[in-house]
């Protein structure tokens, strides 16, 4: 579902002319098809095989449309959906909204009912895949009356608009915010172009704000967003740390704007010198700090004025419930002028172990200090500017090896030293994601535009194939097959040639996908929404950032810089489409539904289901019911989770962040058929009854709230859907026979569950409450399969007694899907720190998880800490036979051969031996 494949509704009768259609016979009428309904041309066909720009031929737009519906052969598999919505502002003059990426939830629909109503878009034609129609840059395109800018001081409603988008979209439709990035184009930067990525739904979406601070050099600061608590205490704080003062008459640009004190934002110099990026991160450290739960999502950073000499940077916020919670920020900031900025805390001594860093691999050089001036950083060093996608995937490399995670990235161009388009990198990181060490793979990809021809960007209505584009790449860490796919990607899709690799190790590829229409229309968002999907969907990699530069005059040279990361495997992301079935009311006669249900048309029977946001009482009773359920028992099925304060092997406790109730009246009628066929007899009394009392008062006989681990996104999909027996033991197993398993102690539950990976909502898993029939149990102690055996004995269901044979947990498991309603989905993090738990939750963990090398104390075999015995591991998969590892105050030399542990200190050798592997 690439340039409009994606099924938006048709285009209403507009007042308002599309600018781009072309009148000369560019992307006209298609040329002659074969008998198979294929056109003549190749796979290997390409557009252009020159590097001069020209006009598009009849032929070539064949291609172009032939390669766009080839694409489609790629959508059959959805992992992490993205969708790109572009602003285009200009004052005075039309702007337009272009919408790219897959049509999936809806999505389409939806935003074109919510553009209509809150901006009075109008729908224009963009374009389809028939070879008849104008080559679509988009795959649907909207007027937008909305943008206002005010030509004092760069001021425009950009932000605030971006906001109202993000609230609706993440808000309403629960997707999930990647990335903000933008710039200004025009002779003078009139133009605002902001990009604006959202990926998959996510629950959390539903429930969590989002706020944006802009920092303005020429004094101002705006905040955006509806969330009046998160607004009020940023105002009090720039009130009280930035001298600033609420400027009244602004409401049409942003929720609140301040003017500075005069000396708060600093700029000197022919180079562009400034302290944005020192606020920045004094920005970043004060949220997190002030706002629990908050953190930074994505940056933008940009220049305005005639001579772009002005700064301006976004930085939207977002209450997620980071793992990383406090952990202070760093801002490095290349400069093609001729120095290197960094800006922020200097935690462990990181600053100087960094500088000998920049010195040693960049000959990087710290230049020398004026008396009396003031520094805008922390560190300045001057270099010999490099290639800014190397240079930036080097970094990333250094700051992985030392436990620091790239959070986002953002890039541009500024007036200085005479120069129109001196580059700016600027790039964050946070300590604590991974552990030291560890370089997790990572892409970098840019996408070149091209330049066009002065004649035909004066002709809007031709559209030209532009010349000299190009896409590079560049490698961090062990990428492995993802580099031969990506070849074969470019060759296959986008008429791609490889043109060798330069001693950078940066490999580049000619192509020729990338066209425009007048001055500021391009094809870059379609191309650069393809990418993505293909990065993620086909090859299973996250999305972590991208940014466009606007290079040349008028900024109409566009590139692109997209960054991914292999973090690991993933569960795909599941597609619910709405369904319109009706509901049948003589079906429910004699089946009343809960008393505590609210939704009106549910309980009319007028549609099918509705999810609710718990209440703060549910939420509560819920906690009680993890509290009392959770036990620091390890078993093999517990995958150790990485932290950088502590080595604990399992959590403390579950702490809930939030959780959705679902009102489904298909599945409660399932359940309620199923229950009638219960007959009694003995009710087995589960753990998740001792506590929770809000919850148990809704359950009848022989019914208990049991748990089912997952993560969020699945969570939710199977609240709409109920489970479906023919999916049992995917995931984790059938050990007592086939049917769905559950849990009545959350902390069985959590072994199973994740979060969703590629950066969305990091650290938040998800369990499933379950109303379950458990009725008359048959009980099992070994494994093996037990489902013939209680059907013959007319029972309900199956309970695995592993507490009593070995000591862990027991699992239910029903063999009739109709005995469990998924009713909860509750979002929760995993807290690892003892001083943030109740007091009686403070326990030893007992069992193991068999995956932990372990140590022969006089007392018996104990587990190394497991961060140890990650970096064990993985030293016996390099072949080393040796490791030298500080565990405290002591040095250990492990013997990974004679397999023993040698206590330099002390001289005391104890044998170890590896983990169980499965």
């Amino acid at each position: 579902m690439g340039c409009s494949s994606s099924s938006a509704p048709e285009a209403e009768p507009s007042a308002v002319p599309r600018p781009r259609r072309p009148s000369d016979g560019s992307d006209a009428p298609a040329l002659e098809r074969g008998p198979s309904g294929i056109s003549h041309a190749t796979r290997g066909t390409k557009l252009s095989t020159t590097s001069q720009a020209s006009a598009m031929s009849q032929e070539q737009s064949q291609t172009a449309h032939e390669r766009l519906r080839r694409l489609q052969e790629l959508d059959d598999q959805t992992k992490v959906p993205f969708i790109l919505v572009e602003l285009r502002g200009h004052a005075g003059h039309d702007s337009f909204v272009e919408i790219s990426g897959k049509d999936e939830y809806g999505v389409y629909e939806s935003l074109h009912s919510w553009l209509q109503l809150e901006w009075r878009c109008q729908k224009l034609a963009a374009g389809d895949l028939s070879d008849d129609t104008p080559l679509p840059f988009c795959d649907a395109f909207y007027s937008w009356p909305y943008f206002q800018a005010s030509s004092d001081e760069g001021l425009s409603n950009m932000g605030l608009a971006t906001m109202r988008l993000v609230d609706f979209m993440c808000n309403q439709l629960s997707w999930t915010l990647g990335v903000v990035n933008g710039g200004n184009v025009g002779s003078n930067g009139e133009i605002r172009e902001q990009q604006v990525i959202f990926k998959a739904p996510h629950p959390m979406n539903l429930v969590s704000p989002h706020v944006m601070v802009e920092l303005r050099s020429t004094g101002f600061v705006e905040i955006c967003g509806t969330d009046d608590g998160a607004v009020s205490t940023l105002r009090d704080y720039f009130v009280a740390k930035f001298g600033g003062e609420v400027e009244s008459g602004h409401e049409a640009f942003c929720d609140c704007c301040l003017r500075c004190a005069s000396d708060v934002f600093k700029e000197r110099g022919v180079s562009g010198e400034n302290n944005v990026g020192h606020l920045t991160t004094q920005v970043c450290d004060a949220v997190v700090a002030m706002l629990p739960g908050w953190s930074l999502v994505t940056m933008n950073g940009g220049n305005y004025g005639a001579d772009g000499s002005h700064r301006e940077q976004q930085l939207v916020f977002r209450w997620d419930n980071h793992p990383l919670r406090e952990a202070p920020h760093l801002l490095v900031e290349l400069r093609e002028a001729g120095y290197i900025e960094i800006c922020g805390q200097d935690v462990g001594g990181f600053h100087g172990n960094f500088a000998h860093w920049l010195k040693r691999e960049w000959d990087c050089k710290k230049p020398m200090m004026i008396p009396g001036r003031e520094p805008f950083c922390d560190l300045k060093l001057s270099w010999s500017p490099k290639d800014m996608m190397c240079a930036s995937a080097d970094l990333t490399a250094f700051f992985h090896r030392h436990g620091w995670q790239m959070q986002v990235c953002s890039q541009g161009t500024v007036h200085a030293k005479g120069k129109p388009d001196v580059r700016e990198q600027q790039i964050l990181f946070r300590p604590g994601s991974s552990a030291a060490g560890v370089v997790e793979p990572h892409v970098f990809l840019e996408l070149y535009t091209g330049e066009g021809s002065e004649e035909l960007y004066a002709k809007p209505g031709t559209t030209q194939v532009l010349g000299n584009q190009r896409i590079r790449l560049r490698e961090v860490g062990d990428c492995g097959a993802v580099l031969g796919e990506l070849e074969k990607f470019f060759q296959e899709y986008l008429g791609g040639e490889l043109d060798g690799q330069d001693d950078h190790g940066i490999t580049s590829f000619n192509v020729d996908v990338f066209l425009s229409r007048g001055l500021t229309d391009n094809n870059l968002g379609c191309w650069t929404m393809r990418v993505c999907d293909f990065m993620v969907d086909r090859l299973g990699w996250s999305f972590v950032v991208c940014n466009v530069c606007n290079l040349g005059p008028g900024g109409r040279i566009r590139e692109q810089q997209l960054v991914f990361r292999h973090d690991g495997e993933r569960r795909d992301i599941p597609l619910v489409r709405p369904t319109n079935e009706a509901l049948d009311p003589a079906a429910f006669s004699g089946v009343p539904l809960p008393s505590y249900w609210c939704d009106e048309e549910v309980k009319a029977l007028k549609k099918q289901r509705a999810m609710m946001i718990c209440e703060q009482d549910e939420v509560q009773s819920i906690q009680e019911m993890f509290d009392a359920t959770f036990q620091r028992i390890l078993t093999r099925d517990r995958v150790y989770e990485y932290q950088a304060s502590t080595s604990e092997e399992m959590p403390y406790r579950l702490e809930v962040v939030h959780a959705f109730r679902s009102e489904n009246a298909n599945l409660w009628l399932n359940f309620a058929q199923r229950r009638s066929l219960y007959e009694g007899d003995t009710v087995m009394r589960t753990k998740t009854q001792s506590a929770g009392s809000l919850l148990n008062s809704r359950l009848d006989a022989g019914e208990a709230y049991l748990a089912h681990g997952t993560n969020p996104s699945s969570a939710m999909a199977i609240l709409k859907t109920g489970f479906v027996l023919a999916n049992a033991g995917k995931a984790t197993g059938t050990m007592f026979g086939y049917g769905i398993y559950l849990a009545e102690c959350v902390s069985k539950s959590d072994e199973y569950a994740r979060d969703d990976n590629g950066g969305t909502f990091p650290g938040l898993m998800a369990v499933l409450l379950c109303r379950s029939l458990v009725g008359n149990p048959y009980v099992v102690l070994d494994p093996g399969d037990a489902v013939p055996a209680a059907q013959a004995a007319n029972c309900d269901s199956i309970i695995g007694d592993r507490e009593a044979k070995v000591g862990t947990y027991r699992e239910f498991v029903f063999f009739d899907e109709r005995q469990v309603m998924p009713e909860f989905a509750v979002i929760y993090r995993r807290q690892y720190e003892s001083k943030r738990v109740p007091k009686f939750m403070r326990s030893i963990t007992l069992g193991t998880t068999g995956r932990n090398w372990q140590v022969q104390l006089e007392k018996g075999w104990a587990n190394v800490p497991p961060d140890v015995s990650l970096d064990l591991n993985r030293a016996d998969q390099e072949g080393k036979t040796q490791l030298e590892r500080s565990i405290g105050e002591f040095v250990y030399i492990f013997d990974l051969k004679k397999k023993t542990q040698l206590n330099v200190a002390t001289g005391n050798i104890r044998r170890v031996r590896a983990p169980m592997r499965k």
